[in-house]
């Protein structure tokens, strides 16, 4: 999963000129608790998250919001390595019999194939800002609404 559909209601798309403010408002605000997610999920360990070590793969970490007719698309881009780690991978050589590697602290050590588990952080962050967006759209509009 690379991108999170958050849709706008219907009833909120009937108020007039107020939900185009609305909506970039919030989608603003989703973008933001998107951004700042993935980086926790990043920095939190255990099964679901990584525990990073440079900051690389932090300031990677890039949001990207499409409009679309239905509301908007947001997106989120990060270096290769991040999406390897949020999905998973196996890694086999590909013309050599063994893979050959160096572990910092252990050595040289070989191996026919190695496992990445998948550690979903990045799509962790992407379900939660769905079942955030909601909240951000009341609070714009209530925003919006609120007599000045």
């Amino acid at each position: 999963m690379t991108s999170a559909e958050l849709r706008v209601p219907a009833w909120v798309r009937r108020l007039g000129e107020i939900p185009a403010q609305v909506t970039r408002e919030a989608l603003a605000d989703a973008r933001t608790f998107l951004r700042e997610e993935v980086r926790k999920n990043a920095s939190k360990g255990g099964e679901r998250g990584l525990r990073v070590r440079t900051g690389r793969l932090l300031k990677s970490i890039r949001t990207y919001l499409k409009v679309t007719d239905k509301g908007a698309e947001l997106s989120l881009g990060m270096v290769f390595y991040g999406w390897v780690h949020n999905r998973g991978a196996v890694i086999v050589p590909k013309t050599a019999p063994r893979l050959h590697f160096f572990i910092p602290g252990v050595g040289w050590r070989t191996a026919m194939r190695v496992v990445l588990p998948a550690r979903p952080f990045a799509s962790d962050a992407l379900e939660a800002t769905q079942r955030a967006f909601p909240r951000y759209l009341h609070a714009a509009l209530e925003r919006a609404t609120r007599p000045a």
